[in-house]
């Protein structure tokens, strides 16, 4: 495989878009109906990695001059693939998203265009506002659970939002923390990031606050009696993970701590995930 291929391919973040489709099979198994069809699955996973891998390529677009600084061993920054490379790779994966998306039917096409739109916008616009950005990318992160209800029923069900609160709670976290490790980077697009404005350690602490809260609504869903008794162990290895990760961002507001608190944490959430899933079924 060329070095330019692998480079396309990591544009597109594989672990990260492939957590937009287990959400997405979530969103489905906590659906009133549960209905799977082999073709639609098919479709959905076109959407969700297509989508993901759009937004993904276009962030690294507009932060290429922060990239070099924050991350200068991604795609464009090593110069393993250009900037515009990059555009054309996330208007190709859009077209496809978009269109995969209205092969599936006209309410997965109104959620996934919208949820891309905002993507988009962020990317653009609404980074630099910090806390308002972290918010609508966290937003994006749980619009997948809605995706797979939305194809399941046709609609989106009120028990859907016990499950996305957490997930939603925690990507903030994420996103937070993220923010420690890109300080100097941000400050080339002047990102109003908490960390940039308010300080490493306020940031991490309330990273970490978002983490907890999550880890505290986790149990809701066993609560309500909307999943079964596996979803509680497999939960409480989460839970622990968050708290854990919590700790270590408080204890040591760092570049490099933060960066690993970052990556833990996308286990930590497939771990969720998989509890959602095993609790479902």
């Amino acid at each position: 495989m060329s070095r330019k291929i692998r480079a396309l391919i990591a544009l597109t973040r594989p672990p990260n878009s492939t957590l937009m489709f287990i959400a997405v099979i979530s969103g489905i198994l906590l659906s009133d109906e549960k209905i799977f069809q082999l073709d639609k699955l098919i479709l959905a996973f076109i959407t969700a990695y297509s989508l993901c891998g759009a937004s993904m390529a276009f962030n690294d677009y507009f932060d290429k001059e922060v990239d070099r600084v924050n991350a200068p061993w991604r795609p464009i920054p090593s110069g393993a693939i250009s900037g515009s490379e990059a555009i054309i790779l996330s208007a190709a994966l859009g077209t496809i998203g978009i269109i995969s998306a209205a092969a599936t039917s006209l309410q997965c096409l109104i959620v996934a265009a919208a949820a891309f739109l905002a993507a988009l916008i962020y990317n653009a616009k609404l980074k630099k506002t910090g806390l308002f950005g972290n918010m609508l990318v966290s937003v994006d992160v749980v619009i997948p659970f809605i995706y797979g209800a939305v194809l399941s029923d046709g609609y989106i069900s009120p028990r859907i939002i016990t499950f996305i609160f957490p997930v939603y709670l925690s990507n903030l976290g994420r996103e937070i923390i993220k923010g420690i490790s890109d300080i100097e980077g941000d400050s080339l697009r002047e990102i109003r990031s908490i960390a940039r404005t308010k300080g490493a350690k306020i940031a991490a602490r309330l990273g970490a606050l978002f983490y907890l809260a999550a880890v505290l609504i986790s149990p809701i869903p066993y609560i309500l009696n909307l999943v079964n008794w596996i979803y509680l162990p497999i939960v409480a290895i989460a839970d622990a993970g968050f708290v854990y990760s919590s700790i270590s961002i408080i204890k040591s507001s760092t570049r490099e701590n933060s960066l690993k608190v970052k990556k833990r944490t996308l286990l930590w959430m497939l771990i969720a995930l998989i509890a959602f899933i095993a609790g479902a079924i």
